[in-house]
Order: structure tokens, then C-alpha cells, then sequence
């Protein structure tokens, strides 16, 4: 008989990845097994196996990961497989992780892979498959790890439209981001204290950078609210809890400009239900 110990546990794995995916076992290549049993972090334990950034990941919509460690003599392999709560939120953490992206062709699915590290988007889940050695040699057994986990992924993506609320003129390609809080905002700009954006998790902005004179580029931020409403509570609270290192130039009732202390302007509309800010500006903006 199964001890109830060890069936509560795989269940609870089970459960925890969900019915579309599936760890690769033993042999998935040449002489590869698994390296020791997976182990599961849930929301409240992100914490323990990430130091630091776990914020990102459950500002984002982080429902679990699992990682399983593969060995074949002394070389390692580690995938970590995260579950998000959607695919919109996958993407999220893949397009704030993944950096200038290099996709490798042996990979089925959206990916920006080296050597050391395969980043890789698939449906809700945004997995990683470590080589701690850098070890060239291995690029074939992860692909075939990668190629293993991701036959029993569903290929549905987020909504191709997401990005159609940023301009297109201008915009520097690959420069595209999503964001649903403060530590996805930060690395951009600092608008003051907090979630003064107002997304609390659960509000979609997009972010893409754009071409200017000189070579420097200007931020463009475009945020949907469910209501015009609320959109208007937070223009009304970013303008009024600005951070004190930005300077307001102009004010009106729908629309405001900014100096920073680097003499890079700023502007913030109010366009019904929607937000569009743009930061780093060149030159000082009419409302």
C-alpha cells in the first residue's frame, strides 16, 4: 500500500501543474535522468526559491512553479516551469526577462536562448532551463528538454491587439513591455510613492520605447482602465502626489507636463477610460 503521505504529495504536484503540462522524465536524451524528485513553490513560498524579483512574478499573476533538476555524470541541467494565471501575464514576465531577445530556431515556441540559459514563453507559462556551466556541448540536450516539456503545452498567446494602443510610428522594435504595478514600472520612471499608477495587479499597461534626435529614446506608457472613472481618480492622484524630483510645467483638466532633473520633459493625457504618458522627452511638450 502507498503510504497517504506520498500520495498527498504527488497530488498535490499534479495539481499544482496543471492538466497541460508535463515534467520530461528519465532519457529525454541520451543518458539524462531525472537529478532527485521536483519540487513545488506556490504563491507564498516564491520567496523561498527566488532571492529577490519574486515581487515581479506575483505582481504579474504567479500561480506556481516546479523544478526538477536533471543530471548525466557530472554535467546538470535545472528547468523551472512558472504558471501564470494567463498567458497576457506569462508574457509579461518573459518580455521583462528575457532581454534583447535571441530566439533559437530549435525551439517550437516563442524563446531568447544561449548557452547558459533558455528563456522560453508557451501559453501561460514562462520556463527556464539552466546550464550552471555555460557548457556549449549541452545546447542539445536542452533543446531536447525544452522540445519534451512543450509538446504538451497548449499554443494559445495572449491577445496579439495588446500592444496596438502605442503608436506605431517610431517605436523602436523589441522595446515592447507589459506592466501591472510598481515593480514592473520601476526599472522606467518613478512617478512617486507606490502603485500610483493604479493597476493593483490586475490592469494591463503597455510600454514601448521610440526614436528621437540624437540617438536617445523617449518612453511611451499607455494604461486602459475599466472605466473613465477611474481613470480620472488616478490622473487626479498621480498629478497631485508627483514625485518631488518632477517639476509640473503645465496643468490643465485633462492633460499636465513634467521636468525631471535631467532636463527631460514628460506628459501625462487623459483621454476617457485611458491613460498615455510619455517620459524622457527632448523637448518640452504642448498639452
Amino acid at each position: 500500500m502507498v503510504p497517504f503521505c506520498c500520495l498527498l504529495v504527488v497530488f498535490c504536484i499534479e495539481h499544482a501543474l496543471g492538466a497541460d503540462i508535463k515534467l520530461p522524465g528519465d532519457g529525454f536524451a541520451p543518458g539524462w535522468k531525472t537529478g532527485g524528485a521536483p519540487r513545488t513553490f506556490l504563491k507564498a513560498d516564491l520567496f523561498n526559491h527566488i532571492d529577490g524579483g519574486a515581487e515581479l512574478f506575483l505582481e504579474f499573476g504567479f500561480e506556481n512553479v516546479i523544478v526538477q533538476h536533471y543530471v548525466r555524470g557530472k554535467a546538470e541541467l535545472a528547468l523551472e516551469a512558472y504558471e501564470m494565471e494567463g498567458a497576457e501575464a506569462a508574457l509579461g514576465v518573459y518580455l521583462m526577462k528575457c532581454g534583447r531577445e535571441t530566439p533559437l530556431p530549435g525551439i517550437p515556441t516563442r524563446n531568447s536562448s544561449e548557452a547558459a540559459q533558455f528563456t522560453i514563453l508557451k501559453g501561460r507559462y514562462f520556463i527556464l532551463i539552466d546550464n550552471p556551466d555555460g557548457d556549449k556541448a549541452l545546447v542539445p540536450a536542452m533543446t531536447a528538454l525544452a522540445a519534451t516539456l512543450l509538446e504538451k503545452i497548449p499554443a494559445f498567446s495572449a491577445d496579439a491587439r495588446l500592444f496596438d494602443l502605442l503608436p506605431k510610428e517610431k517605436r523602436l522594435a523589441g522595446s515592447e513591455r507589459l506592466l501591472r504595478g510598481p515593480f514592473g514600472l520601476q526599472p522606467y520612471y518613478t512617478f512617486g510613492e507606490g502603485d500610483i499608477l493604479g493597476l493593483k495587479g490586475r490592469i494591463f499597461a503597455v510600454l514601448a520605447n521610440y526614436e528621437e534626435p540624437q540617438g536617445q529614446a523617449s518612453t511611451r506608457i499607455v494604461v486602459p482602465y475599466p472605466s473613465p472613472a477611474e481613470a480620472l481618480t488616478v490622473f487626479r492622484g498621480l498629478k497631485a502626489n508627483l514625485d518631488p524630483y518632477l517639476k509640473i510645467l503645465d496643468a490643465g483638466e485633462t492633460a499636465f507636463s513634467f521636468v525631471d532633473f535631467r532636463e527631460r520633459y514628460g506628459r501625462v493625457r487623459l483621454s476617457g477610460a485611458k491613460l498615455d504618458l510619455a517620459v524622457n522627452l527632448p523637448v518640452r511638450p504642448t498639452l
